[in-house]
């Protein structure tokens, strides 16, 4: 019994000895290629990933009245978004839910355009720093209760960029009442020229 467990020993130490050997004659052997030879090296990447960091709000409110005499219904904060990550980024929404139980008879609207009964809420990219939007142009319609692939923002590494929420409601919605809006917000990588 001494003898087989002291041969497998023997051949355990042979196999680890031959395989480490072998590996550092791969590693560190050299090969000459002659003058007008050819010859292939084997070359072995490997991807580092790279963390996406995105800064934003977790909660955002906002007032829609028809009584404002500008196209855009709604006052909203500035939503400041930085990218601390050192590639370009884009910023998504892939879905939005949206809640209109507590308004009697009050429809969404997925494209900015409205009918008496019904409302719409979409994100506009900041044109003049800290200025709000009037217009409702380029604005982004958010989509009630669906999937959406809807790039919002594209930022370069290390910057920081901002939306405003935009909408409109027509002639017949309440200006008494609430509403939720919840966008669901997706961060990949991308170029900058996307």
């Amino acid at each position: 019994m001494k003898k087989k467990t002291l041969f497998l020993q023997l051949v355990l130490i042979a196999s680890l000895l031959f395989s480490t050997v072998s590996y550092a004659a791969d590693v560190n052997s050299n090969r000459d290629i002659p003058v007008g030879g050819s010859g292939q090296i084997e070359m072995v990447g490997t991807i580092e990933p790279t963390i996406l960091s995105v800064t934003m709000p977790t909660f955002v409110p906002f007032n829609i009245s028809s009584s404002l005499s500008t196209q855009n219904k709604v006052i909203s904060p500035r939503i400041r978004m930085k990218n601390n990550s050192n590639i370009p980024v884009r910023i998504d929404v892939s879905y939005t839910k949206v809640d209109l139980g507590k308004l009697n008879n009050v429809e969404w609207s997925n494209t900015g355009t409205v009918k008496d009964n019904q409302i719409a809420i979409g994100l506009k990219q900041e044109e003049t720093k800290d200025e709000m939007p009037t217009s409702l142009s380029q604005a982004r319609w958010l989509k009630a209760n669906q999937n959406q692939d809807m790039n919002v923002l594209i930022l370069n590494a290390n910057q920081e960029g901002a939306l405003y929420v935009v909408g409109t409601l027509g002639q017949n919605v309440t200006d008494n009442g609430t509403f939720n809006v919840t966008p669901t917000f997706v961060v990949s990588k991308t170029s900058a020229t996307d």
